[in-house]
């Protein structure tokens, strides 16, 4: 399997979110230059920017299966020509001991195997940008997210400078 078949395997999964945190795709994407607050931009970059915001703050949450967890919108679906789509991939492959998977050995794995990696890949997605939703829920919920155009850098920005204090 070549880089770019096993890269449209991941681009065609669908990955989840929980319910608990729908609410705020409605108030911090931009759907259609609609919302009350600032906003990430479109659906798929909120959720992109949740990822690293859970992967900054080390918090990956496992999604309960079931009712609570809802899908999200395809992976190549996600605007595919956007850098954000390049950057999570390359994200997630430099993170590949982490989601248990080696690189030497996807060429030679049989499509069993290559469709475990890819579901390791699609659950590692969706727990980290739980993980970063259920952040940024924690901080709207308690009024501590500014409405400003640059919030996700106000947000990376606040916890650079609480690391260090």
């Amino acid at each position: 399997m070549t880089s770019s078949e096993f890269r449209e395997m991941i681009l065609k999964k669908t990955p989840k979110y929980s319910v608990s945190v729908e609410y705020l795709f409605d108030k911090l994407a931009n759907k259609r230059g609609k919302g009350e607050f600032s906003q990430f931009g479109p659906l798929y970059e909120l959720y992109v920017y949740a990822f690293y915001l859970g992967l900054k703050i080390d918090s990956r949450i496992e999604l309960a299966s079931g009712s609570n967890a809802k899908k999200f919108v395809e992976i190549a679906g996600w605007k595919s020509a956007s850098p954000l789509i390049d950057f999570l991939l390359l994200t997630i492959f430099s993170r590949s001991e982490e989601i248990g998977f080696d690189w030497n050995e996807l060429e030679d794995m049989e499509e069993k195997e290559l469709a475990e990696v890819v579901r390791k890949i699609v659950t590692f997605i969706e727990e980290y940008a739980y993980g970063g939703l259920d952040y940024l829920k924690n901080k709207f919920d308690k009024g501590e997210l500014d409405n400003s155009q640059y919030l996700f850098v106000d947000l990376l920005s606040e916890l650079e400078f609480n690391k260090h204090y």
